[in-house]
C-alpha cells in the first residue's frame, strides 16, 4: 500500500471523527479542550473538508502509468496492436 494511501485513510479518519464531535453533543461535552462557543456546523464544516482531503490523497494516487500501444503490421495493414511498458 502506498504511503499517501495510509496517510489518506488517517486523515479521513480524524475528519469523521471531528464531524461525529459536531454532531454528537454529549461526546463534545466531555472534552474540554473545545472551546464553548464553537458553533456545531463549523466543526462539521471543517471535519467536511478534512474528510475530503483524505479521500482526495487515497483516490488522487492511484498508478497514473500510462501504457502505449504501437499497431503490428502485415503489410500495409494494422492486424492488432502491441502493449509497451507494465499493465
Amino acid at each position: 500500500m502506498d504511503a499517501k494511501k495510509i496517510i489518506g485513510y488517517l486523515i479521513s479518519i480524524i475528519g469523521i471523527a471531528i464531524i461525529a464531535l459536531g454532531s454528537i453533543p454529549q461526546l463534545r461535552t466531555t472534552l474540554t479542550f473545545l472551546p464553548a462557543g464553537l458553533k456545531d456546523i463549523y466543526l462539521m464544516a471543517v471535519g467536511l473538508v478534512i474528510v475530503i482531503v483524505g479521500l482526495l490523497l487515497i483516490f488522487g494516487s492511484g498508478s497514473s502509468q500510462k501504457v502505449s500501444e504501437v499497431p503490428i503490421y502485415h503489410g500495409k495493414e494494422v492486424v492488432g496492436f502491441r502493449r509497451l511498458g507494465k499493465k
